[in-house]
């Protein structure tokens, strides 16, 4: 099925989402909280299919999630369908280290009001809820976190870092390279299978809610909620199904929620 603006809006819980600044805003931050990020295809041992219509019955129709390379996939054919100029960007991770690696992330830069936003809806807990302006070095609070895009001369890449408590944690640095359906194709592939990335061998959730989040790692969950913080174990089949379909709002059928368990037994 081609993409369907009414049908994805729905999807998000938004009635209509204006081609202006609140409206780019208010689509990264519904998008995050209506799909979650995850990495289930890549934890299972599969490669997760780009192709737009098969994006579309995971994300919209099934009711599941995806990493960086499906959501925003969804996120750039919404750009689109509203009217946002918008430009992907391939993205090195750092998570805290000097320089990143391999370009592996996918993300947006649209310019809009006279400025350019990184827009990202697939990036996990450490990302923005809304978008951020690429201006040098400017402290931009965004929920209860502080972010900011500096520009590093010697890579040539803006930088997205997050401020904590030992300084700035850089997230990613992008630059402007041209990019191309096989360059994403490629990552994909690279992250799907990789040893060296995170995704076949750990298994991730992030949901964002209007006033904190659901996470998961290996097994390991955590709600915040309104400045509340608690964190549990999910040992049992049935306790993941609970998780999964009530608080992350996760589609995914009882034999793909039990090859997860098992799997994760695994990893004890």
């Amino acid at each position: 099925m081609p993409f369907d603006l009414a049908t994805y809006l729905d999807r998000l819980g938004l009635e209509n989402c204006p081609a202006d600044l609140n409206g780019l805003k208010q689509l990264q931050t519904a998008q995050i909280g209506a799909i979650p990020f995850e990495n289930v295809l890549p934890f299972l041992g599969q490669l997760p299919d780009l192709d737009p219509a098969s994006l579309w019955q995971k994300l919209v129709l099934e009711g599941c999630g995806g990493y960086c390379f499906e959501v925003n996939t969804l996120l750039g054919q919404a750009l689109d369908a509203l009217g946002f100029p918008n430009r992907q960007v391939l993205a090195r991770v750092r998570m805290g280290e000097a320089r990143g690696g391999a370009r592996t992330h996918l993300a947006f830069v649209v310019p809009l009001d006279g400025s350019e936003w990184l827009v990202d809806a697939g990036f996990g807990g450490q990302a923005p809820a809304e978008p951020v302006r690429i201006s040098p070095n400017e402290e931009q609070p965004i929920r209860d976190q502080v972010y900011r895009i500096r520009f590093e001369d010697h890579s040539g890449e803006h930088v997205l870092e997050r401020k904590a408590d030992a300084g700035w944690f850089p997230l990613y640095g992008f630059d402007r390279v041209d990019v191309r359906q096989d360059d994403i194709e490629a990552a994909n592939f690279l992250c799907a299978f990789a040893p060296t990335q995170s995704f076949a061998g750990s298994m991730k959730f992030y949901r964002l809610t209007p006033s904190g989040f659901y996470s998961f790692l290996n097994g390991r969950a955590r709600c915040v909620e309104g400045g509340e913080s608690r964190e549990w174990q999910i040992r049992e089949e049935a306790e993941l199904k609970r998780f999964m379909r009530t608080d992350l709002r996760l589609g995914y059928d009882d034999p793909t929620i039990q090859a997860i368990a098992d799997r994760l037994k695994t990893l004890v």
